[in-house]
């Protein structure tokens, strides 16, 4: 697997090369998604996917993965009323790539993506990091260009290692090689001098020669332009041939792009689809235009833009005017109709801003980007002094969802709001943005929730939203008794009709207050009801943060791990099923830290990485949370890469700074950038980073506990407040009654007494709910700080143990800190072989069983709750360190008894 950019000017050989790569693959046997880009697609999203779905689906059959099936059948059924889908289709799409590569090689070729819109573009960025061993070649062809989109998206690609192959000008003998294959004889200085006119293009290269042959082409004039002078006169007369209607055609052809669908072209010329057909028969002869798939399309796009140019440019606009009034009336979607009203500018129809925004509301549930490029050209059209309060408020929403905070919040300070309604709007958008921007501006959020709660009236459902809202804002401050109070109040309100849309949020309050009360399974019954009434709410603002969220922080303290991996899964599906992609958001860190506590370190690291690209250059929105930021240093930190994990911890803190902090996980965040601190030496900042987090957050509600480290590092130099850490830790244990917070406890009173036995405890502790990497942590501590109250022989026991754990999760940095600490016990320790059984990790030596029990890699994903590139990866390093080819034998080496435990 790997990626490839293709790059050069119009003309250059990018188009021949990659329909000969084509070719070549088919006749290897390999399947190919091909996707073309066009300019008037660039803000109508998964149009050129959507086409190559629709290729697959003709050529597989029932063979097509249920994956790809299900993201075209939610691009051939979403309406604009839908919920957002744009993520939930990428992801599908390259799930569903991802599992057709195991059944052939696959190319995956996106054509001109400088046109690319930027939902294609998440599934050409998805695809091209997908792991190097599926048997993917991804290729993607470029001209040079300004579009943001397709800068960042070439940064990115360049990022991950792609190949960059950029096509050049042929030199003065290759162009003659060329003129000579083309004629069959060396060419004359008459035609030397024609292809100097070229500038070694082969597409202006070959035109010219066909057009010398057929004793066309008049003696050579200076360009003007990219395109030669004598080329464009070939083009031009070849349509001066034509006659009238049939040139007429062909301008508006080149009016509604380089592919066109001629039934289109037809029913605007009022002519029935033979008799257009019929008309273009001579375009065909004179190699204007070509026959694509299911379409008609100009030969070339230079061809394309020399008919576009054989009218004077205003002639151009104000056919685009009419065209758009004419496709209106042909029913076509508001995206086709508003990309012609945006061309005829300045000579706009009055409505034009309208179809714009249409146009938005038709592709927000497939792109936020692209409703939002929409609501921009609306805004441009009206004009700034014209500029209209709705356009405005419907910009200023989409940010808050991209998470481009800084500038809706510009948006809404610049706004007059008209009337009651319109404040309304305004406060409701303001809510969201000052909830979403974190810990700072929630006093801020709480002033826009108590205007609009005087404004809605006693019996309105809103009002038991937004006294819910209120409450949940309570909790982030630590008023739990007066969220509670709040919350109960909603939901006994009586209201003019059902309030089940309204309820959700009242009862995740709640969830919320049991759960940091230490109550588990009020928590649970409570999330549980919040859960029941998500799946009402159609409005993405008010369901920024979710239920799921709530109640996987629950279980994470008292249910094994795997099912809280569970039950963020089903939270990701209700999010998918209800387009609320921003509330997705929220569990990501929650999954990615469930993954890192059950030791699968390589889907913690991807499902971070993931996250952190929301914020990545080429991406135009979306931000990194201070808790997969603190992951991901820590993860650093363990694999040894000390200079990456000081820079992500200087990241979280700035987040953490800013107000950023996800609710109940900020103590998470501090206690990954205290462990890269005491790594670098600095025990004071690592302390007082500690210290911080239990005063504002973690005394009675700690789930990702800092306790046991506070402890240890405050015991001698401030014992009282260690002592009291103990103590607070013990009695939420005994609330709870949960499994987590026993663990904590029986650390936190391991350091105070060090005691390595309490620490054995509570490393027992968590494993019993899966918490692998939390037991092999307190080991780890116990055998760096107290080793010298341990016997010889059981201190040895345990650093061994520690060493074969931290090689299963495959994590250098302790290894090294142990070897070096115990110097004697980690030379005579039998050290692991990198070949045969015994070399397997723990992970590994899982997923080879269940090959060997039939399960393919997708059920394997499943059954473990990892991703596909997880299990790609670890029977990739199976096959590798047992010198085997195939999953057959993998499977047939398990079959036949071969041991697969390290020793």
């Amino acid at each position: 697997g790997s990626v490839v950019v293709i790059e050069g000017e119009p003309g250059i050989g990018k188009t021949r090369l990659c329909t000969d790569l084509r070719a070549a693959a088919v006749t290897r046997g390999w399947i190919v998604f091909a996707c073309d880009s066009a300019e008037l697609d660039r803000d109508r999203p998964f149009v050129a996917v959507g086409s190559a779905l629709e290729d697959l689906r003709a050529q597989l059959g029932a063979d097509l993965p249920s994956e790809l099936v299900d993201a075209l059948a939610i691009l051939r059924a979403v309406t604009p009323s839908d919920e957002s889908q744009g993520d939930r289709i990428a992801r599908l799409i390259t799930q569903g790539l991802h599992e057709l590569s195991r059944s052939a090689p696959l190319l995956v070729l996106f054509e001109d993506a400088h046109w690319i819109d930027e939902a294609s573009a998440q599934v050409l960025w998805d695809v091209a990091r997908g792991r190097r061993s599926l048997s993917v070649l991804t290729v993607a062809t470029f001209r040079p260009t300004t579009r943001e989109v397709v800068l960042s998206l070439r940064s990115g690609l360049d990022s991950q290692g792609a190949s960059n192959l950029v096509l050049s000008a042929l030199n003065k003998v290759e162009t003659l090689e060329l003129a000579a294959d083309l004629l069959g004889e060396s060419p004359s200085s008459e035609v030397q001098r024609l292809l100097d006119d070229a500038e070694g293009n082969p597409l202006f290269i070959t035109e010219l020669l066909r057009g010398y042959q057929a004793g066309g082409i008049p003696s050579p004039e200076a360009s003007s332009g990219p395109v030669p002078v004598a080329l464009r006169s070939l083009i031009v007369r070849r349509l001066n041939a034509m006659d009238e209607p049939t040139q007429s055609l062909l301008f508006d052809a080149s009016l509604l792009g380089y592919e066109f669908d001629f039934r289109m072209l037809a029913a605007i010329h009022s002519l029935d689809a033979p008799t257009c057909l019929a008309r273009l028969a001579s375009a065909f002869e004179h190699r204007i235009l070509v026959t694509r798939k299911n379409a008609l399309g100009f030969r070339h796009a230079v061809v394309q833009n020399i008919v576009s140019e054989t009218r004077p440019d205003a002639v151009r606009r104000v056919r685009h005017r009419e065209l758009g009034e004419l496709l209106s009336e042909q029913g076509m979607p508001a995206a086709i109709v508003g990309e012609h009203h945006w061309k005829s500018s300045p000579f706009h129809r009055d409505d034009a801003s309208e179809w714009m925004r249409k146009a938005s509301e038709e592709v927000r549930p497939l792109s936020l980007e692209a409703a939002l490029s929409w609501l921009e050209r609306s805004q441009a059209c009206l004009g700034k002094d014209a500029a209209s309060f709705d356009v405005q408020m419907d910009i200023a929403r989409l940010l808050v969802l991209l998470g481009r905070l800084s500038e809706a919040e510009a948006i809404c300070a610049s706004v007059a709001p008209r009337s009651t309604a319109d404040e309304v709007r305004l406060r409701f958008t303001l809510t969201a943005l000052t909830t979403v921007a974190g810990r700072t501006r929630q006093e801020e959020a709480m002033t826009h929730v108590d205007w609009l709660l005087e404004h809605f009236g006693e019996r309105d459902p809103q009002r038991v939203e937004m006294l819910g809202w209120k409450s949940l804002l309570l909790v982030y401050r630590g008023d739990l008794d007066g969220a509670e109070k709040l919350a109960q109040l909603g939901l006994a309100m009586e209201v003019d009709e059902n309030p089940s849309w309204a309820v959700s949020r009242p009862f995740e309050t709640l969830g919320l207050v049991a759960l940091w009360r230490g109550d588990v399974d009020q928590a649970l019954y409570f999330t549980a009801r919040a859960i029941a009434d998500f799946r009402h709410h159609t409005n993405a603002l008010t369901s920024i943060m979710t239920p799921h969220f709530a109640r996987a922080m629950a279980l994470l303290s008292s249910r094994p791990i795997r099912e809280v991996i569970d039950v963020i899964e089903q939270g990701y599906q209700s999010c998918d099923r209800a387009g609320h992609s921003l509330a997705r958001l929220h569990l990501d860190p929650i999954m990615a830290i469930a993954h890192f506590a059950s030791g699968d370190v390589a889907t913690a690291t991807a499902l971070s990485a993931s996250v952190l690209h929301r914020s990545d250059t080429w991406r135009t929105g979306g931000n990194s949370l201070p808790t997969v930021t603190g992951l991901a240093g820590y993860l650093a930190l363990l694999r040894g890469e000390t200079a990456l994990a000081r820079s992500l911890a200087s990241s979280t803190w700035d987040e953490l700074l800013s107000g950023g902090a996800q609710a109940g996980s900020a103590d998470f965040a501090v206690f990954c950038i205290a462990k890269i601190a005491e790594a670098n030496g600095e025990t004071d900042r690592a302390r007082e980073l500690l210290v911080g987090v239990w005063e504002l957050f973690a005394k009675d509600a700690s789930l990702f506990t800092v306790a046991p480290d506070l402890v240890r590092l405050t015991r001698e130099v401030d014992p009282a407040l260690a002592a009291d850490v103990v103590v607070r830790a013990e009695q939420r244990a005994t609330r709870s009654g949960a499994s987590l917070d026993l663990a904590n406890a029986l650390a936190s009173r391991g350091h105070w007494e060090r005691d390595p036995a309490l620490l054995e405890l509570s490393a027992q502790a968590s494993e019993a709910i899966g918490w692998n990497m939390s037991a092999l942590l307190t080991r780890h501590a116990a055998v760096t700080h107290y080793s010298d109250l341990m016997e010889r022989s059981v201190l040895a026991a345990k650093v061994e143990h520690c060493i074969a754990q931290w090689e299963l999760f495959e994590l250098t940095q302790p290894i090294a800190d142990l070897k070096s600490l115990h110097p004697r016990i980690s030379r005579s320790r039998r050290q692991r072989p990198t070949h045969g059984p015994g070399s397997l990790s723990q992970s590994e030596r899982t997923v080879a069983q269940l090959v060997s029990e039939g399960l393919t890699n997708k059920e394997i994903a499943q059954r473990l709750f990892v991703s596909h590139r997880t299990v790609d990866t670890h029977v990739s390093h199976s096959l590798a360190k047992l010198g085997l080819s195939s999953r057959v034998q993998l499977a047939g080496f398990v079959v036949k008894g071969h041991e697969l435990t390290s020793r």
